[in-house]
């Protein structure tokens, strides 16, 4: 900040009329009602205070809840500890010798807790009972279409959660992610209907979290961040209780529109995914192909990218680039490949099949229709696969192989050794009339 003092000009020697000389000071002054010689000081400050309380988070590592600077009222740098012991001595020592520096005691848990169930918490996905974030099993939340952030707040020594009341489901939130077919419930342990109001919708969610995370946490409501997102395959697109996986993203020649694949089966008219709603563009859904292309909307900032999720945990994605598309379905025999799901998440096996006709039971239109044998088929030990998966990206490395479609895991996501098929990109890329991007990220016009 140092930099900012205009040339010449000390903290303790700027007039008014020097230090409005630098819009920063002049922003200072204007929000915490300052004058501007004032804020030319304090500005001259802040670096010194911030090696200070670098040097008390160090003294105190064991300890740390939070830290700070209070800019209104007398500018004060503060580090707050867990419990209402006595700080150590080198850190009384470091804050006595500053008259504007504190140490405050009576804190609940530690940054390291915070941030830690923080990234437990990842993207609200998969949202298991406390100290067991993650786990595979009935009591699973997620929160995912609706989460804006998550923040570590400092002050408040808590999680920030922020939710956006607009993608809430409007029914009564139980599992708040119902995607397996499953009506939703009221509160955990009860079957009632809750408020719909935008208070009853945060209430109900805290309730959800109680057993879910062994933090303190706040909920709160907040804007979704929808400017500027870069798409990218492996999200959930949802439509009420209608829930599939984004494949690639990909440009429609004939519109010149960017968008993403999914399955032709997933057949809502729009999808909200990444906080953006998408429109449905077209579709094979019959003997030869299973996929679908929705549409990004134009001219609001977004981005696209050659990204998938590549490797899933819950807590922490790994995201691929892709950089080419395998053609030929033929070529895919005995390769290995992966697929990305929004419920099951990554798992991977080895092409055992390139002329693949599977019978599902509403056949290959929804009605019965038959199928055509130029699907194919992957399986391995460690392959999982189930409802809501569909439309998910299936690729060898860094090349596109296909879309996901279906599998025989009976819609049970923990199952190993499951047998997927998928439509090759090769028939998808032709048919829809697209391109999958194998660069990026570029700006969606």
């Amino acid at each position: 900040m140092g930099a900012l003092l205009p040339t010449g000009a000390s903290a303790e020697s700027a007039t008014d009329a020097e230090a409005s000389a630098h819009p920063v000071v002049a922003s200072y002054a204007s929000d915490y009602g300052v004058g501007l010689a004032e804020a030319q000081r304090r500005l001259a400050r802040l670096p010194e205070m911030q090696d200070i309380l670098a040097a008390l988070r160090a003294a105190e590592p064991e300890r740390l809840a939070g830290w700070g600077i209070d800019h209104d009222g007398p500018m004060t740098a503060w580090v707050w500890l867990v419990g209402t012991n006595p700080p150590s001595s080198a850190a009384a020592a470091i804050a006595a010798s500053h008259t504007d520096v504190e140490i405050r005691t009576g804190a609940k848990v530690t940054f390291a807790s915070l941030a830690a169930a923080q990234d437990a918490f990842g993207v609200g996905r998969g949202i298991g009972a406390a100290g067991n974030t993650g786990a595979a099993d009935a009591t699973q939340i997620d929160l995912s279409d609706m989460l804006t952030h998550t923040a570590v707040d400092l002050r408040a020594n808590a999680l920030e959660i922020g939710i956006d009341l607009g993608a809430a489901p409007t029914a009564p939130l139980g599992a708040l992610d119902p995607g397996q077919g499953q009506s939703p419930t009221g509160p955990l342990g009860t079957t009632g209907d809750v408020s719909n109001s935008s208070s009853g919708t945060l209430d109900l969610i805290a309730q959800l979290l109680a057993s879910h995370l062994s933090v303190p946490y706040n909920v709160i409501e907040a804007e979704p961040v929808e400017a500027e997102t870069a798409f990218e395959g492996s999200h959930r697109m949802k439509n009420g209780l209608a829930v599939c996986t984004s494949g690639f993203t990909v440009y429609h020649r004939s519109t010149g529109r960017y968008g993403l694949l999914t399955a032709g089966h997933c057949d809502e008219d729009t999808y909200r995914a990444q906080g953006t709603t998408l429109t449905f563009e077209s579709r094979q859904y019959g003997r030869f192909l299973d996929a679908a292309v929705y549409l990004i909307p134009s001219g609001q900032s977004h981005q696209v990218t050659n990204k998938v999720i590549c490797v899933n945990n819950y807590a922490t994605q790994s995201i691929c680039s892709i950089r080419s598309i395998e053609s030929s379905r033929l070529k895919m025999m005995d390769m290995p490949v992966c697929r990305s799901g929004t419920n099951s998440g990554v798992s991977c096996g080895t092409v055992n099949n390139v002329s693949y006709l599977p019978n599902p039971d509403e056949g290959c239109d929804g009605i019965g229709g038959p199928c055509a044998a130029v699907y194919v088929q992957a399986t391995g030990p460690t392959m999982q696969s189930c409802r809501g998966d569909s439309g998910g990206p299936v690729y060898s490395g860094n090349s596109a192989y296909g879309i996901h479609n279906g599998s025989n895991s009976g819609n049970d996501c923990d199952l190993l050794g499951v047998s997927i098929y998928f439509s090759a990109i090769g028939r998808v890329t032709s048919i829809l009339g697209v391109d999958v991007v194998t660069f990026g990220p570029t700006n969606v016009p």
